[in-house]
């Protein structure tokens, strides 16, 4: 006996299969969906937890810097995360007020404790070693700071339909630069890198030294017995001719003040020079007086001094100077080029060897003529610079962040 299937019945039975492919489908779509919009919600968050991190670990190093401890200067790096946590587009980074203490764990790691979640500091003299503890750590030595947000919770939009949870975490670690083989902002002073014997001339940290002008019995017997003034040699008093600066005492003067370059009114302290030739400013050049002294009052058409009072005070050392909350990078601290001697004329260039950093100590006095600096032995902070492969233990460096060893982040 022969069946017959109905057409419309097969039909039927298609149209549910449709219907179930089709939800499938959906549903996978669905899932896609969430995917995509978590993972770039978080990719988001982490980008700025990153820049927060990384803030986070400079303004510890830029503490350190400006005379803190490596436990204090957490306290600023704490403040520095509380800030970005306020700034537009971060309201999700939990950075705000639900701090709780600070642990000390060990000489170099401490915990900062939120309701929800853990800060780790970790400070070093090697920016690539950091750890639980480390027995050689000492503060009176280059420090370098790691700090360390791990699972910091997000919020969830779909991805929470399959049981999964999401947070980032960062790294960054921050710390002094290798000295630099060129820099800016120098001031147009050149000191000799060698004695007219010869020898390699050194400066002894905390000392004054005449570091231009012409320096003779007659300057109120402060003259070092070893006279800088005339290294560079005949009719040259150690001032140099930066380029980009107006001819003669002028440009020599805008120089001193620490103005930029012509071109470039508004962007002080943007002169870069490389290790190369410079020439020489031959002469005297008694009418700086007003620009240099700048740095000490504040005079129309110049930079501004420091702000304090107690930081322009003459005849004070540069750790009294630091005491009254004067950095490495202020407006009395200039970097002067290393320079090769011997020379006569404007006709003979110098070559530059390296830098050096000075604390300058009196105003300009052209009755005196005499440009005095206290020699800063550990350096001084610039704002950029170009790094050489070598280590150097004097001269300009800057704070900046470094990779991260364990996480390669930073």
């Amino acid at each position: 006996m022969k069946t017959y299937r109905s057409k419309v019945e097969g039909k039927k039975k298609q149209g549910g299969l449709v219907v179930v492919l089709f939800t499938l489908c959906l549903l996978i779509l669905l899932g896609f969906a969430a995917l995509a919009i978590d993972i770039n919600h978080m990719i988001l968050n982490k980008s700025r937890l990153q820049n927060s991190v990384d803030s986070a670990a400079l303004a510890s190093s830029v503490a350190i810097e400006n005379g803190s401890t490596s436990r204090l200067s957490i306290d600023q790096s704490l403040a520095t995360l509380g800030e970005t946590a306020s700034a537009s587009g971060n309201s999700e980074l939990l950075f705000g007020g639900n701090y709780n203490q600070l642990t000390q764990v060990s000489n170099t790691k401490y915990v900062a404790e939120y309701d929800d979640y853990e800060v780790y500091y970790y400070f070093s003299n090697n920016p690539t070693e950091f750890g639980e503890t480390l027995d050689n750590f000492q503060e009176d030595r280059d420090i370098y700071t790691r700090v360390v947000v791990s699972d910091h919770s997000l919020e969830s939009y779909l991805i929470h339909i399959f049981g999964l949870a999401k947070s980032v975490s960062a790294s960054a670690v921050s710390g002094r630069s290798s000295g630099f083989i060129g820099t800016g902002n120098i001031a147009p002073i050149g000191v000799c890198e060698t004695n007219e014997d010869g020898s390699v001339k050194t400066f002894d940290d905390a000392k004054e030294y005449a570091l231009a002008g012409e320096c003779s019995s007659e300057n109120d017997n402060k003259c070092p017995d070893t006279p800088t003034g005339e290294d560079i040699g005949n009719g040259n008093y150690n001032f140099l001719d930066l380029d980009g600066y107006k001819n003669g005492a002028v440009g020599l003067e805008d120089a001193l003040a620490g103005s930029a370059p012509d071109g470039l009114t508004g962007q002080d302290g943007i002169y870069v020079i490389d290790v190369d030739t410079i020439e020489t400013q031959p002469g005297k050049n008694n009418s700086i007086e007003e620009g240099f002294n700048s740095r000490f009052e504040p005079t129309d058409s110049y930079p501004a001094p420091d702000a304090v009072e107690a930081q322009r005070q003459e005849n004070i050392s540069f750790a009294e100077y630091q005491a009254a909350g004067g950095s490495k990078n202020g407006r009395r601290v200039i970097t002067v080029p290393v320079v090769t001697c011997g020379v006569g004329g404007k006709s003979e260039p110098v070559t530059v060897k390296g830098f050096e950093c000075f604390f300058l100590t009196q105003k300009y006095d052209k009755q005196e003529k005499i440009v005095w600096g206290e020699y800063i032995a550990e350096g001084c902070a610039v704002a950029n610079g170009v790094g050489g492969n070598d280590p150097i233990d004097s001269g300009p460096y800057r704070i900046q962040l470094y990779k991260d060893p364990y996480s390669g982040e930073s």
